[in-house]
């Protein structure tokens, strides 16, 4: 489920990116897919490799998403990040909601990329 990931040609002063996501369900993964791309377009010419959540090798920038809670209409998530050789770091809770339909990939799409936008340690 975990295994699968992009890997574009990595550059050498590029430590490369690791993401996890939690917790691990299928419900789950299906959202981190979309948070996997939204961080591959911003690194286009950097390796971005899907991990185990205990699995992020010390000499890379590691992200975990956090599935909180996720619904027909809502979705709260925080980010969690470690530059190589630092500690971990948390971001804030966000919470995407809507009331007249149900999310889409659109929606939580452009949710992970204001999330990714305004977690700029976790780059």
């Amino acid at each position: 489920m975990m295994g699968a990931g992009l890997a574009p040609v990595q550059g050498s002063d590029d430590p490369g990116l690791t993401l996890s996501c939690l917790p691990q369900t299928a419900e789950v993964a299906k959202v981190c897919a979309l948070m996997r791309d939204v961080i591959a377009a911003g690194r286009p010419d950097h390796a971005v490799q899907m991990v185990d959540a205990e699995m992020h090798p010390e000499t890379m920038i590691a992200v975990r998403l956090n599935v909180e809670e996720i619904k027909k209409d809502a979705l709260a998530v925080h980010l969690e990040w470690r530059q190589p050789a630092q500690d971990w770091q948390r971001g804030e809770t966000r919470v995407l909601t809507v009331m007249d339909r149900d999310l889409n990939e659109r929606m939580i799409t452009w949710f992970f990329e204001t999330l990714w936008a305004e977690s700029p340690g976790a780059r």
